[in-house]
């Protein structure tokens, strides 16, 4: 009977977030959504997705146009057929290595890591013309690295790892952290404050890179790569789901 109770015990904590870390562990691959913003409709683009290993956009020869052109490639969970769709309860640890480039550093290039709820966008950027990285917007906590802390043309490691309230609870007190982590420089854990306590359910991740294109410079593009793309649930979460198969092999041998 103890045994039996312990194992109850552990299966009821684990699945507090067995359903969310599987999803999120099972992130495979990425949707590319080329010119979502086309403000110049006829520049030329180069999309390369070798997912993990490397997903890249290059734009060049812009033309006429107006604002900006952007592109973004969303976390997937079934082969790059649909976005992921992430949920408050969903803990993840995300690090790429990223490396933009351009012919004119002004007007602004712009890359980093999107974070989208029906058209309201948190990011974590890069930024060509003052090298400024920053994170802000929607439901993220703001937290800036300051100006200078990216040099285009270099590669630098952009990590978020959210840390869901354990029991998804917005009026007990605890709250949801994120921590953004540039070339291993951390924001620390920082509270987010939201109605949701956390992430507003369906939010889709991706990585981006907007470009404003110099109409003074013919050879004014935009570059972005992402390598070494990884995507796991947070250390927390996967601590979880090691409980779920720790209960199921003791339910295997209580039967026995």
């Amino acid at each position: 009977m103890r045994s039996a109770f312990v194992g109850s015990a552990l299966l009821a904590v684990a699945a507090c977030g067995a359903t969310a870390v599987a999803d999120f562990s099972s992130v495979n691959s990425v949707v590319i959504n080329e010119r979502v913003f086309n403000d110049y409709p006829d520049s030329t683009l180069a999309t390369v997705n070798n997912y993990p290993n490397v997903v890249s956009f290059t734009d060049s020869n812009f033309g006429n146009g107006g604002f900006a052109n952007r592109h973004d490639a969303v976390f997937s969970a079934d082969g790059g057929a649909t976005p992921y769709l992430l949920q408050t309860s969903d803990g993840f640890d995300i690090s790429v290595d990223v490396m933009m480039d351009a012919g004119s550093l002004s007007p602004r290039k712009e890359v980093g890591i999107r974070f989208n709820f029906n058209g309201f966008d948190g990011l974590f950027i890069l930024a060509s013309d003052n090298g400024e990285s920053a994170a802000f917007g929607g439901v993220l906590p703001f937290h800036t690295f300051g100006n200078g802390a990216y040099t285009p043309g270099t590669v630098a490691n952009m990590r978020v790892i959210y840390r869901p309230d354990d029991d998804a609870d917005p009026g007990d007190g605890d709250a949801s952290t994120i921590e953004y982590i540039l070339n291993g420089n951390s924001s620390g854990e920082l509270e987010m404050t939201n109605l949701e306590n956390g992430f507003i359910p369906d939010t889709q991740i991706a990585l981006y890179g907007q470009f404003v294109p110099d109409g003074n410079n013919p050879g004014d593009f935009g570059l972005v790569e992402y390598r070494n793309i990884v995507a796991l649930p947070e250390p927390g979460s996967m601590t979880l789901l090691a409980l779920v198969g720790l209960v199921g092999l003791g339910q295997r041998r209580a039967r026995s």
